[in-house]
């Protein structure tokens, strides 16, 4: 606009075109005299007629209001980096609900040179920054990183590739980005849909959870597996082992497989979004409370019981020497049958850190149902096929060991609502 002749009101109808959140693009011409090949661009576009302006609309999705809305609730800040006119800017950020009050809206060219300023400047949720250079998203990003937050950004052009680099995760557009941007990101939006990085923060929300409950569910196992060599060890070979190392890898690779993998493919909460947002590690101390601490122990106890129980239903007293032969291994079977079953009710008990299973629903996750369903008939085919059981070192329980074996699921249940009962009272809901 500087370079034209004969824009007495276009400034003002630009502005209007702006605030309209319309994209204006200004036509203007000059006779082609007295340019040349060595003409540089800045000679040519001197003097030149303003012929037009033409609003381009572009309007954002019907849904943009309800994911930027999404994104508050998930504790994500949202801003708008654009090199369009600061008046398209900021009608669009007032349509999408972007704008909020005592939110910044900047002009590139007024961008403070210290990137400490510039990141305290960007601090804020619904900021819009119009007129940006690629140059100024770079500084950007780094700016917020600085300043400890996890940045994504999005791009589509050529000039976009320094920026998506250097935010944690780059985001590009599938179907309008340029081959460069894809490159240069972390991910490709392949619809270009703001809705879909909400369903994947989303998604991944439910994966890190996931993950942690694979983890409670096989440490749990862990500690029913070790032990009775604790036991054996402490009592300095006296007191039998309880379970033996075939018996272990028939728990770790058969009745536990599939419960664990049904616990990593369980659905996201309706609220998964509206929980705080995700921070440390996978394995902090929460897990290994519960595993080490609640959950474990319960399923230990129980294990114990069923071996010692065996023995005591057959006549034998503490200070006597152990039975060996069958009794043993039927003590043994016992044992095995108990960590089988406190890790049935252990894989409904992981299906949440703070409910109920019963108020999540039994038969919610059809998959663990199929994989309790597979677990049961292991156990059988381990205790009761004679070549399977013999070879394991085992046999069928005793009456009275499988009665106390049964006790897992109640006890792992019991020992998870307590403790979960517990952290409610201290720590909120």
């Amino acid at each position: 606009m500087p370079q034209c002749r004969g824009r007495s009101n276009a400034l003002g109808v630009v502005r209007e075109l702006s605030a309209r959140g319309l994209r204006v693009l200004a036509i203007a011409v000059r006779p082609a005299k007295g340019i040349h090949q060595e003409t540089t661009a800045l000679e040519a576009e001197t003097d030149l007629e303003l012929v037009g302006l033409v609003g381009l609309e572009d309007p954002p999705r019907a849904e943009a209001a309800a994911m930027l809305a999404s994104c508050r609730v998930a504790g994500v800040r949202v801003a708008m980096v654009t090199g369009d006119h600061p008046g398209t800017a900021a009608a669009v950020a007032r349509e999408v609900g972007l704008a909020v009050p005592g939110a910044p809206a900047i002009d590139g060219s007024s961008l403070p040179d210290d990137d400490k300023v510039l990141g305290a400047m960007l601090d804020h949720d619904g900021v819009v920054v119009s007129r940006v250079s690629p140059a100024d998203k770079l500084r950007i990003a780094r700016a917020l990183q600085d300043r400890g937050h996890v940045v994504a950004m999005t791009g589509d052009g050529v000039n976009d590739g320094p920026a998506l680099q250097q935010a944690d995760i780059g985001i590009a557009m599938g179907r309008s980005g340029t081959d460069v941007a894809r490159e240069a990101a972390d991910l490709v939006l392949l619809d270009d849909n703001f809705a879909t990085i909400v369903a994947a923060i989303e998604c991944g929300r439910a994966t890190f959870v996931n993950i942690r409950r694979f983890l409670t569910y096989h440490l749990t196992d862990n500690v029913a597996e070790l032990t009775p060599f604790v036991v054996w060890a402490l009592s300095g070979g006296r007191i039998p082992l309880a379970l033996g190392v075939l018996q272990i890898l028939a728990l770790d690779i058969g009745t536990d497989l599939l419960p664990a993998l049904a616990l990593g493919a369980e659905r996201p909460r309706a609220d998964m979004l509206e929980r705080s947002p995700l921070r440390g590690h996978l394995l902090d101390s929460g897990v290994l409370r519960r595993a080490f601490g609640v959950l474990g122990p319960a399923e230990a106890v129980i294990e114990m019981a069923a071996f010692f129980g065996t023995f005591l239903a057959v006549g034998w007293r503490p200070g006597q020497a152990f039975p060996s032969g069958a009794t043993l291994m039927a003590a043994s079977g016992a044992a095995f049958a108990a960590v089988v079953l406190g890790q049935l009710a252990n894989a409904f008990a992981c299906r949440s850190e703070r409910r109920w299973p019963g108020a999540l629903g039994w038969t919610t996750n059809r998959l663990l149902l199929v994989a309790v369903a597979v677990e049961l008939a292991l156990l059988v085919a381990f205790l009761w096929v004679p070549a399977i059981a013999d070879l394991l070192g085992q046999a069928p329980p005793s009456t009275w060991g499988l009665a106390v074996a049964l006790l897992g699921i109640p006890a792992v249940l019991a020992a998870d609502a307590a403790d979960k009962r517990l952290r409610r009272g201290t720590s909120g809901p």
